[in-house]
């Protein structure tokens, strides 16, 4: 009986696991030739195959009923469809069993077996019972294929026996080679594990090592051969190690962060899992364990922490840190020690970014906290709030002359400018102090009570400091009232619009009005704009405020129109807010258009320091007003820091004559210089002039002969509620 092992050109699964375990034809052959395998016994097995294959069905029905009957192989033969499915291969391989032919097909599909049976969980145990069973019931079948005959049976049952054994070894064989396998799989696995891997053994006080992974070398920077047999990480005394020498005394798991020190000097922190290994016999035999390098995550966590508490500009420990350390001051404080608390909020700190950019406004924030600290003792805590916002926690300052003399260092620390970018920066502070107890006996007090002497200090003109007192509480309150009542005051229709006409000087005609924003409180009464303007622009509602005016005095135009009301024009404020909107041009004119009004009844105006702010951009948004039609007038001229030449450059309608150089007109001579010089200007840019605060006839006379266009003031009319003006321009419009 000759056999080829035949190899396809494409190896499949079981060529493969063939080739691994050295099954190959000489293999074979060998394996047959020690079982004394040979032609002969394939004679005999053919000789009585007809007689077995009658016989094959009835034994088979037998043994599956007989491993149906146990419970561990019932799970692997549920129903009838399947145990009718495993007879049909079992009648397969019953008919290659007795062919005679045992070759490498033969075994390849022995192999086959033996792999199924292993993916399947089928243990060895019990193949090689129910193998035992199937030769039983063959017995049988065999004596009565040889007619009883013991010459005729004794060489066929014993070629039969060779077959089986030859199977049974294959598969086997098959299963050993299966285990061999998940542990390489194992091996490889763990070998290739970013983890590092360890095995210790289980004998005090040094557990030895006595397997280690290549990721673990790696991690703590040494050869293999350096570590085995070495005492395993768990024996140090450094903090953490507590941990796993409790879970070994335990003889359970353990888990610890362990910091130590790496060959060339920094540190390393790792993270250790150890967990105990138990023999079958329940005795512990050894202890296995992971690391990890966790040095990276312990420093981001480190970030991480840092940033929770300090501010990731300026560095300074940020509102949480502080309020953390006020608690821990407060508490020191009970027993009778003193502190007082310096709030600093920088001076127009928005006009730095808005000018300059975020980044010169970063810049001065890093340099202010570099002064700062300069001037804090070792026993201070300064802090960054928000923004343009500081606090200083002075410890052990027991009175207003120790706070006044930290307050006077701060200043003069804030004095110098700053500088970026090739030019320098002003900086300002407003301080306010609040001392412990006199000024609040609870954080929240004293933040507070410090927070609104700031705010007198902003009131007094800034760039000082105030100490506070009751006075500033009821003013902080009635203020944090007014925002409050201010947010909703839109919405409850309690703004309005005045209206103060402008007159042309030549005829003493209407030339228009100027619309101003006014607030009537339900409580307060009419609200001054110069008391409530600052607030908007502060809680950043301006803009919101100023489209509301735009959007009023476009449906009053259209109104007084209708009615047939003499008004050429309506002036309206922007606000510098509203000017830095890059969409200014396209919403005013959907405003405008909305409310069903011609362009050429309304008039902008913005203020000389607003337009200055960033000359450049300035310029691009006027350009945009004036192509959709739209007259431009600059407020307040003369009070700012425009330059002839860029002035030039503004695409301008009208200069409006601050009322500053006419409250003294005609008798101050600087003041007359001052308006003629801005007529004459005027004059020379194509730009009609308005003089504003216009209240006696002198004034009125030195104007108009001066060339002025337009007057407006209280010579003609106060600002008036829209109803007072209408009558005001009617009652003008009737003969005299």
């Amino acid at each position: 009986m000759s056999c080829t092992f035949h190899r396809p050109a494409a190896a499949t699964e079981v060529d493969g696991v063939a080739a691994e375990m050295g099954i190959d034809a000489a293999e074979i052959e060998a394996r047959k030739a020690f079982l004394e395998l040979g032609e002969a016994d394939a004679e005999q097995l053919r000789a009585i195959r007809s007689q077995l294959a009658a016989a094959q069905n009835g034994f088979a029905d037998g043994f599956y009923e007989y491993l149906r009957r146990l419970p561990e192989l019932a799970a692997l033969l549920p129903d009838e469809a399947t145990v009718s499915r495993l007879k049909e291969a079992h009648g397969r391989y019953f008919d290659s069993l007795t062919a005679g032919d045992y070759g490498a097909a033969y075994v390849a599909g022995r192999l086959r077996v033996g792999m199924t049976h292993a993916r399947i969980g089928l243990t060895p145990k019990w193949y090689v019972g129910a193998f035992r069973k199937y030769l039983s019931d063959m017995l049988q079948a065999t004596w009565t294929a040889a007619d009883g005959d013991f010459d005729t049976f004794r060489p066929a049952f014993d070629a039969l026996l060779k077959v089986v054994m030859l199977d049974l070894g294959l598969t086997l064989d098959t299963y050993i080679h299966a285990d061999k396998r998940a542990i390489a799989l194992r091996d490889r696995a763990i070998e290739s594990s970013v983890n590092g891997v360890f095995i210790a053994a289980a004998t005090p006080p040094a557990y030895p090592l006595t397997y280690v992974n290549a990721a673990f070398a790696r991690i703590l920077g040494r050869p293999r051969e350096a570590i085995l047999g070495q005492p395993c990480l768990c024996t140090g005394d450094e903090d953490g190690f507590d941990v796993i020498r409790s879970a070994i005394a335990d003889a359970r798991d353990g888990y610890t962060t362990l910091a130590r020190q790496r060959p060339d000097g920094s540190q390393q922190w790792l993270e250790l899992f150890l967990a105990p290994v138990h023999g079958e016999s329940g005795a512990l035999t050894c202890y296995v364990g992971v690391i990890n390098d966790v040095t990276a995550r312990k420093a981001a966590e480190a970030q991480l922490a840092y940033l929770a508490h300090h501010d990731a500009l300026t560095g300074l420990p940020n509102r949480v840190r502080f309020d953390h350390r006020l608690r821990e001051v407060f508490a020191r404080g009970e027993t009778g020690r003193r502190f007082a608390l310096c709030f600093i909020d920088l001076d127009r700190f928005k006009l730095i970014n808005d000018s300059l950019g975020h980044g010169a406004g970063d810049a001065v924030l890093v340099d202010v906290a570099r002064r700062l600290r300069g001037v804090c003792r070792s026993e201070d805590t300064l802090a960054r709030l928000a923004g343009d916002e500081f606090v200083l926690l002075l410890e052990g300052t027991a009175d207003a002359t120790a706070a006044a003399s930290a307050a006077t260092r701060v200043l003069d620390a804030l004095s110098p400018p700053v500088a970026f970018g090739g030019r320098e920066i002003d900086v300002g502070a407003s301080l306010g102090l609040a001392l412990y107890p006199a000024d609040g006996n609870d954080i929240e007090s004293l933040l507070r009570n410090a927070d609104a002497a700031m705010y007198a200090a902003k009131a007094a003109g800034r760039n000082t400091f105030r100490f506070y007192d009751e006075a500033m509480n009821r003013r902080a309150m009635q203020r944090l009232a007014l925002e409050s009542d201010l947010r909703r005051a839109l919405g409850r229709n309690q703004l309005e619009l005045f209206y103060q006409p402008q007159i042309r000087a030549a005829d003493n005609g209407l030339a228009g009005a100027e619309a101003l924003l006014r607030w009537r409180h339900p409580e307060r009464g009419l609200v001054s704009p110069v008391e409530f303007i600052p607030v908007a622009e502060e809680l950043g509602i301006i803009a919101e405020l100023g489209d509301w005016a735009l959007q009023e005095a476009a449906r009053q135009m259209v109104a007084w129109r209708q009615h047939g009301l003499p008004v050429p024009r309506v002036a309206v404020n922007l606000s510098p807010r509203q000017f830095d909107d890059p969409d200014l041009a396209d919403r005013i004119e959907g405003i405008i258009t909305a409310a069903g009004a011609d362009k050429a009844w309304l008039e902008l105006e913005i203020t000389e320091s607003a337009a200055m702010q960033q000359p450049e951009r300035a310029i691009q948004i006027l350009r945009q007003l004036r192509q959709r039609g739209l007259q431009v007038a600059m407020d307040d001229f003369g009070t700012g820091h425009s330059s002839l030449a860029m002035l030039c450059t503004l695409p301008l309608n009208v200069l409006k004559l601050d009322r500053s150089f006419v409250q003294q007109l005609p008798d101050s001579e600087t003041d007359a210089a001052v308006a003629g010089a801005v007529v004459s200007l005027a004059r020379q840019l194509r730009l009609a002039v308005v003089a504003e605060g216009v209240e006696t006839p002198g004034q009125q006379q030195f104007l108009a002969d001066l060339g002025c266009d337009m007057l407006q003031g209280y010579l003609y009319a106060r600002p008036l509620p829209a109803a007072e003006f209408e009558a005001w321009v009617r009652q003008r419009e009737q003969p005299q």
